[in-house]
């Protein structure tokens, strides 16, 4: 019995990543295709998210959040293209959780997830300056956002009234 407890809490906060092998990337560019895919994914799945927020400033924080993937999505694409590579658009519905804080951990657990592949992309990339160089400004502005959705998630009330 305990094992079953300790295996659920685990899983919650802590949820498989198998979709997310990063290590099977051949090329910074193939890694770049896969890095927008992510983004874009997360940036739908915060929007999404946004607008069952409980409470307005909430709200207005996760669609700035979903603002500024977006934008550095197209960037990414933007270079991808340039760079003869073709980023497919993510498919699937956004992760959805049972109340407010339920959907800010998805979104944090998934947040991680693409700071830890855009760590290894940067590293597997040190060989294209210009790949490398987008890579870091690309983890330097995501970085904020890890920080402001483990804030969400501290503060957030499972409880609240969903809008």
């Amino acid at each position: 019995m305990p094992s079953t407890i300790y295996e659920s809490v685990k899983n919650f906060f802590f949820p498989e990543r198998s979709d997310l092998n990063y290590s099977r990337r051949e090329t910074p560019v193939e890694g770049l295709a896969h890095a927008y895919e992510l983004i874009f994914k997360l940036a739908n799945q915060i929007e999404v998210h946004a607008a069952g927020a409980p409470y307005p400033h909430i709200r207005q924080t996760l669609h700035g959040i979903a603002n500024q993937k977006f934008d550095s999505a197209k960037k990414l694409q933007t270079l991808t293209e340039k760079l003869g590579e073709k980023p497919r658009l993510a498919v699937g519905e956004p992760k959805t959780g049972k109340n407010h804080w339920e959907r800010l951990n998805l979104d944090l657990q998934d947040q991680i997830a693409l700071d830890d592949f855009l760590f290894t992309l940067e590293l597997k990339s040190e060989e294209t300056p210009e790949i490398a160089k987008m890579i870091r400004e690309l983890r330097s502005s995501q970085r904020s956002h890890r920080q402001i959705l483990l804030d969400l998630v501290a503060i957030a009330d499972p409880q609240a009234t969903q809008t």
